[in-house]
């Protein structure tokens, strides 16, 4: 069945062809001339279309490295950043660890002092 559609198919284009080159109302070298004028424009697309999905490539993968850039050196920053917030605040909260040992301290004295003594 297969081989009777692909015959089909092959002398109906065929057919078809012919007929089109019968009855068109320009010459051949006119049709020749339209064709190549076609197939030209085509070729010229397709190379604009190829150059162009190239360039998106190139720049797609452009962005992707930046982005990987961007983000290793944004890391290190906040690192560092946080490294150095550490290092500042770190006396400070032993100041203030110290204070409210102090503070807990005298609260203790200032109760055993207040309290009556049994």
């Amino acid at each position: 069945m297969a081989k009777n559609f692909l015959k089909g198919l092959f002398f109906g284009s065929l057919a078809g062809g012919v007929y089109t080159l019968l009855k068109t109302p320009r010459s051949g070298e006119d049709n020749r001339e339209i064709l190549l004028d076609y197939l030209d424009d085509t070729t010229l697309l397709v190379d604009d279309v190829t150059k162009s999905m190239n360039d998106l490539k190139e720049a797609i993968s452009t962005l992707s490295n930046e982005g990987k850039t961007l983000a290793n050196e944004f890391t290190q920053e906040v690192a560092v950043s946080v490294e150095e917030f550490i290092n500042q605040t770190e006396p400070r909260m032993r100041r203030i660890q110290e204070q409210a040992e102090k503070l807990s301290k005298d609260i203790n004295e200032l109760d055993k002092q207040v309290s009556p003594t049994e």
